[in-house]
Parts: C-alpha cells; structure tokens; sequence
C-alpha cells in the first residue's frame, strides 16, 4: 500500500478534468528511511542498498548474506585481507578502528551471515534479518561519520586548550576470590593487566607484561581423581604431574577435566580462591619458597598477589610436590625487585 501526494500546479484549476494527463505524485508512505551520509563509500552503500532491496522484497536470507559482504567490504576498505573474515575483524580492532563493543557487533553480524549462506541453517527470522540490516547502518555510521567527527571534536577542543577528561575507572564488581580474601582478613595486592576481549591472554603471557616469574604465577588446573573434583594449584612454568597428584589425593587416577566441565564453573578464568563450591585442593610445595606469588582472580585483566601460605590456608589445600619439571625452552622471565608495598594493596578491615 502506498501513501500518495499530488504534485503542487501552477495552473489556477487544479481539479482533475477528463482527459486531463495525471499529475506527478510523491510518495509520503513508505519513505526511504535516512538519507545516507557521502561520507560512506560508494562501493559499501551499493552493499548497503542491496541488503535494504533484499529486506524489503522478503528475501531475508540473502539480505543477511549480503551484510556479511558488507563486512568484508568494510574490512577491505581499511587494507585488511585477512582470511577467514573473523581474522580480519579482529585485525580491524587491533589497529583501533573499532573497540570492543563494535567487534563483538560485527562478530553477531558475521555469524549470521554464516548461517544463512547455508542451506541447513535453516531460512532466516524477518525480525533477524531486519535487525542486521539496521546494525550494518550503525557500523558503518560508526566507522565513516562518528569516528571522524569525534576525531575532529577533539582535535578542536586540543587546538583551544581545552582539558582532556581524565579517564575513569571502570566500577566492576569484585569478584568471588576477591570476596573471599577480604573475608578471611588475608592481606593482599591487585595488579591490573591489559585485557583485550578479542585476544586471549595466557598465563605465561600475563607473566611477562607483569614482570613476574613462571616459579611466582600459578596456575589452577581442574583434576579428575578417580572420579572425585581435585583442584590442582602448580606454577605455570611446570605441568602437573598426574600421577603425583593423584598419590597426594589419595586415589589411583587421575586425567584433566574437560574444557566443557571446566566452564560449567562459571568465571572467566578459573582461580584457586574463586571456585563456587569447595573441592579438596593440592597446592605444589615449591611455591611455598617464595614471598608471594600471583593467582588469577576470576576476572581477565586483574591478578592478586598473596603470601603463598595463605592462600594454602584459605582454600584449605594440602602440599606436595606435584610439578613435573619443566620443559626446555626459553627461559622464563626475571622477577621485577619486589617492591616496599604491593602495588594497589587491599588489606581488609573489619
């Protein structure tokens, strides 16, 4: 159904006689939505366009498979042909162009666009469709008008000698091993890391930006013994031993537990102090040589340091050697001199 206007006349009688040819008419429903910005290339809002056509003649599908070339054309635009196109978004990120946030956007976006490339997904929902169309328009808003107008704002209020606003610190929740050395009165330290939701950080990588040494970051390893939960705690530059920690136990076997069971536990990185429920626990004996030592917290992009004795003492953990010796390679990276105080301590109060 559509929604006509006549065209206004310069003739006086503007009734409709017979014979009279009909008069230009426009179109008031349904408009054509906004007027895209000339700051987009060409190439991508022919995507763009193509994609709307699709929407509106009911060809779901396709519309979605054509914000996935959107997508790519987007990723090309910048000088990124990476393949498979998840490769060249996160490439995208890395160079800053877009954040986090927009990622994980683009991301959902490409998911889709898999699904309805293949036949077995299925057909796709029209709400589906609709909404993916309405996000491509938000990335590409994002990347080619607001991005470069920002850029410009502050370019501006720099030229003027306006303050720069001070970053703030992201308000986050403490997490459970946080939680759990407060209340146990056990003094510690927070140490913050870069954490970048595109990239995944091992152990051994946080080690290095932190200065610490494999001997001092541990890591927590969840251990099937002889069908029982065992959590074992080792430094990161060593393996457990499976056959130690079991004899530690007190059972006969033991075999890693599967990825799958592991984040049924619900954190983000498994700590030794964060665990939903208590399970009988072996922390290897080396650590206890050390002054403090690192463990994760729950939490990507923050770590905690505590005496290896209370953490021994918190968790309720038996000792034992259960390290095997490490592997060659590299060498690990020297310890930082320890400072006075730890940096940012938290030691709780009453």
């Amino acid at each position: 159904m559509l929604l006509l206007a006549p065209e206004p006349t310069d003739e006086a009688d503007d009734e409709d006689a017979p014979g009279r040819p009909p008069r230009e008419a426009r179109v008031l429903w349904p408009g054509e939505g906004r007027r895209d910005d000339g700051r987009i290339p060409g190439r991508l809002l022919a995507e763009l366009r193509e994609a709307r056509a699709c929407l509106r003649a009911g060809a779901h599908s396709s519309a979605v498979v054509m914000v996935r070339r959107l997508l790519e054309g987007v990723c090309a635009d910048h000088g990124v042909r990476a393949a498979p196109l998840s490769q060249a978004l996160r490439e995208l990120r890395r160079r800053g162009l877009v954040d986090p946030a927009m990622l994980v956007l683009a991301e959902d976006l490409r998911l889709i666009g898999n699904e309805a490339a293949h036949i077995r997904a299925g057909r796709t929902a029209p709400e589906d469709a609709a909404d993916a169309v309405v996000l491509a328009e938000a990335l590409l808003e994002y990347l080619y008008v607001y991005s470069p107008k920002y850029q410009e704002f502050k370019k501006r209020r720099a030229a003027a000698g306006a303050p720069a606003p001070a970053p703030r610190r992201p308000n986050t929740p403490d997490t459970l091993a946080v939680k759990t050395l407060r209340r146990s009165r056990v003094p510690f330290a927070r140490h913050d890391y870069a954490h970048d939701p595109a990239y995944g950080k091992s152990r051994r990588t946080i080690a290095a930006e932190l200065g610490v040494g494999h001997d001092r970051m541990l890591k927590a390893v969840v251990v099937y013994v002889d069908g029982h939960v065992v959590l074992a705690v080792a430094p990161v530059g060593a393996a457990v031993d499976l056959d130690a920690l079991a004899a530690a136990s007190g059972g006969r076997t033991a075999r890693l537990a599967p990825a799958g069971d592991v984040t049924r536990l619900g954190a983000d990185v498994v700590s030794p102090l964060g665990l939903p429920l208590r399970v009988p626990a072996v922390v290897d004996a080396a650590v206890l040589r050390h002054r403090t030592v690192y463990v994760a917290s729950g939490r990507h992009g923050l770590e905690l340091e505590l005496a290896p004795a209370d953490l021994v003492r918190v968790i309720g953990a038996s000792t034992a050697p259960i390290a095997a010796p490490p592997a060659a390679g590299p060498r690990p990276p020297r310890d930082r001199p320890a400072p006075a105080t730890p940096a940012r301590p938290d030691v709780p109060t009453a």
